[in-house]
């Protein structure tokens, strides 16, 4: 689901700059590298779902879950969204 999200997100920035959407697509993926190393750092989130954390790049928060040797991105969501809706069921 997390690769489906980042795609559309950087197909949706591309739209007014293509560049623009490379660019997010990079950050994500460099903070995905930095948060892999250090699988604590990023909010918990047990409030949605246990184990869950999140991250910020640039208003999206990317949530994961932390494992012996790195993460599982799980979604990648735009902040302003109905959070809990998103994780029940």
């Amino acid at each position: 689901m997390a690769l489906k999200d980042i795609r559309e997100i950087c197909e949706y920035v591309a739209q007014d700059d293509a560049r623009a959407g490379s660019r997010l697509f990079d950050r994500i993926r460099e903070k995905c590298k930095l948060v892999a190393d250090f699988p604590r750092m990023g909010k918990s989130y047990d409030r949605l779902t246990p184990n869950l954390r999140a991250f910020i790049v640039d208003g999206y928060l990317v949530f994961y879950f932390p494992r012996e040797d790195g993460i599982d991105v799980s979604r990648v969501i735009n902040g302003y969204r109905d959070l809990p809706s998103i994780f029940e069921g």
